[in-house]
């Protein structure tokens, strides 16, 4: 079953869902405002026809393969999730990619998938909680690459609940951190910011080795908005804003030795783990994942991430704002949506590509969680009266995907300044003070 399948019979919405409201007579305003948007959605399936026609699958490989032909990459934690869509991703471009996971079959599976799309994957298995097979990995990965790496994306991460049942259970609840074991601190820290410290350690003789004059290596970290907002649990925000910190050090150390890193946050991503909770038929868990909005709508595929860092190591130029946010605690950090879309990047795939057969049809990626085009359709709807809440809803003339929230505004989450505040709408309340337009 694709990852990006549909949700048949099934409603995501908070609580307190709204309906849609419908008027019999519309004002001329939002008739005009109507009228622009079904023309812009025309013009695009139009666009989208020509370029099925235009680009056959073969076409379409032939275009991707070679941009990263004859580079190395590594990318910890392949098996499932973000990590196999990175790897595939590299794939694509004609990158040979090293895919490292602890389960022998399924990082032989994400290798045989990079390959299928037109690279060269190599399995290599590793427990990134163990520093002696991470040391074992990269000597065997220099033995192969001839001591030179040219890409590292540092994915690795335990989620404690997928570890055990009783965290898992906690964790859907929403415990604290005092009712969570302590081993959930354990979990994302060990496997997860030490892991990418580690892994890094060993990887960096081979970078220095890749790098040169007219090609910088690149190292990336998987984080999150996590780093900035509460999001899941405390244990995993601390993690997230390490991984954040770390590249930006890492970056003070490596860049004037001609290699440049990168924290990249995806968005909302459609991963195995949505997938299971949909099987499952759990409802309020996916709620949480996609804050209560319908994920075929705001889900982004984890193939998206890796065509961001497929260009991002295509093209070490872009590598700087305003790709990536420049200046204070969130230097160095790129947002999947908004580098897609920044791009030209779309997600999915076209028909008979390894893409599509994975993450579904060829299509515009999904809105940046810092959008207005995610967060106005998410919180502000039942703050206005029914005949205005057309402005606000997706594909509304105000839901913009292109102007976005700073990072600045993300981190005032009104519940960490009244710890009784526990409704994310109250962050509506600060949404309309500052937004930021990319040049």
């Amino acid at each position: 079953m694709s990852l990006v399948s549909g949700f048949p019979g099934r409603s995501f919405h908070h609580s307190a869902a709204r309906p849609r409201i419908a008027t019999a007579v519309p004002s001329p305003i939002r008739r005009r405002a109507q009228e622009d948007v079904e023309r812009a959605q025309r013009r695009r399936a139009s666009l989208q026809s020509l370029l099925a026609l235009l680009l056959t699958p073969s076409a379409a490989a032939a275009g991707a393969a070679g941009r990263l032909r004859g580079k190395t990459a590594v990318v910890t934690g392949a098996s499932r999730g973000i990590g196999k869509g990175i790897a595939v991703a590299l794939g694509e471009a004609g990158a040979k990619v090293f895919v490292t996971g602890r389960r022998k079959n399924a990082v032989e599976a994400t290798a045989a998938l990079a390959t299928r799309a037109g690279g060269e994957g190599v399995a290599v298995v590793c427990d990134h909680a163990v520093d002696e097979q991470v040391k074992a990995a990269f000597t065997q990965i220099q033995e192969q690459t001839g001591g030179k790496l040219d890409i590292l994306v540092n994915n690795a991460f335990q989620d404690p609940a997928q570890r055990d049942s009783k965290s898992d259970e906690l964790l859907g609840k929403g415990a604290k951190f005092f009712e969570l074991p302590l081993q959930v601190w354990d979990d994302v820290h060990r496997v997860g910011l030490r892991s990418h410290y580690v892994a890094s350690y060993y990887a960096a003789p081979m970078l220095l080795n890749a790098a040169s004059d007219d090609w910088r290596p690149l190292v990336c970290v998987t984080s999150a908005p996590a780093a900035v907002t509460y999001y899941y649990a405390t244990a995993y925000g601390v993690a997230k804003a390490g991984s954040d910190r770390l590249v930006r050090d890492l970056q003070v150390e490596l860049g004037p030795l001609g290699i440049d890193c990168v924290s990249i946050w995806p968005g909302v991503v459609y991963t195995e783990f949505v997938q299971s909770l949909y099987e499952k038929g759990d409802v309020e868990r996916i709620n949480r994942v996609t804050g209560g909005r319908d994920p075929n709508v705001v889900c982004e595929s984890p193939l998206l991430t890796g065509r961001v860092i497929s260009r991002l190591a295509e093209e070490p130029g872009i590598r700087k704002p305003p790709l990536l946010s420049s200046g204070g605690l969130t230097s160095r950090v790129c947002v999947v949506a908004e580098g897609a879309r920044d791009l030209g990047l779309r997600d999915g795939g076209l028909p008979g590509t390894v893409a599509a057969e994975l993450y579904g049809p060829d299509r515009e990626p999904a809105a940046s969680i810092r959008s207005l085009g995610y967060l106005l359709p998410a919180f502000l709807p039942d703050k206005l009266p029914p005949s205005l809440r057309w402005l606000v809803e997706p594909e509304g003339p105000l839901a913009s995907k292109d102007i976005r929230v700073p990072f600045d505004l993300m981190a005032q989450d009104p519940r960490t300044e009244d710890p009784r505040k526990q409704d994310l709408k109250d962050f509506a309340k600060v949404l309309t003070n500052t937004v930021s337009v990319p040049d």
